[in-house]
């Protein structure tokens, strides 16, 4: 890939990426919102009129399918994440092995994936490259700290430019038909990894 194809994807992945931030992050930022609202006093107002209209204007929303890229496993096979996902809804996180934030909740991740890894397609993307990432560095990471999900290695760049992802980690939630359901850029507990994944289940 040439320098100008590479900038026209970058270009590409920003336009995505600002598509989303329309819709996706929001429905995270959302359920946080409930969440604070439920736990509320009995004397607070209630937003319910304003929250039923954005629900129903996410509702009205075209649904944005996930592009594809294309990454390497851990044996060094090219896969794609459509052929990746299979029809099961998926969860995509960006990550580096040099990334303070990204090391802190992929354990949440780890506990999240061996409660219900079936069920759900979680495709770990070290973004080499990145950072001063490298293959060698994310592999050892993640050999040390025993992880057992599925990750793959971007080692040209390509999903890290097909999704103009600026920030680690950053989180996608990708439903059973291919569709961008929701975002989140930074971490992400275990309890909003949860609620993410009940949006595609």
């Amino acid at each position: 890939m040439n320098a100008k194809q590479k900038w026209i994807l970058a270009a590409a992945g920003l336009i995505l990426l600002l598509v989303i931030a329309g819709f996706g992050y929001q429905e995270l930022k959302t359920l946080e919102e409930k969440q604070e609202a439920s736990g509320k006093g009995e004397g607070e107002e209630d937003k319910t009129e304003s929250t039923e209209e954005e629900e129903t204007q996410q509702e009205e929303k075209e649904p944005v399918a996930a592009p594809d890229f294309t990454v390497w496993d851990k044996d060094g096979k090219e896969v794609h994440l459509l052929e990746l996902l299979d029809g099961k809804p998926g969860v995509l996180n960006f990550w580096t092995s040099k990334c303070p934030p990204c090391k802190e909740e992929m354990p949440e991740f780890q506990e999240v994936y061996e409660e219900i890894g079936e069920e759900i397609q979680f495709i770990m993307l070290d973004g080499v490259g990145c950072m001063g990432e490298t293959e060698e560095s994310g592999k050892a990471y993640v050999e040390e700290q025993g992880f057992t999900f599925p990750v793959y290695y971007d080692l040209e760049m390509d999903a890290v430019m097909t999704y103009g992802i600026q920030a680690f980690p950053t989180t996608f939630f990708i439903d059973k038909d291919g569709n961008l359901a929701a975002g989140r850029t930074g971490i992400l507990t275990k309890e909003l990894l949860q609620q993410g994944i009940e949006l595609i289940k």
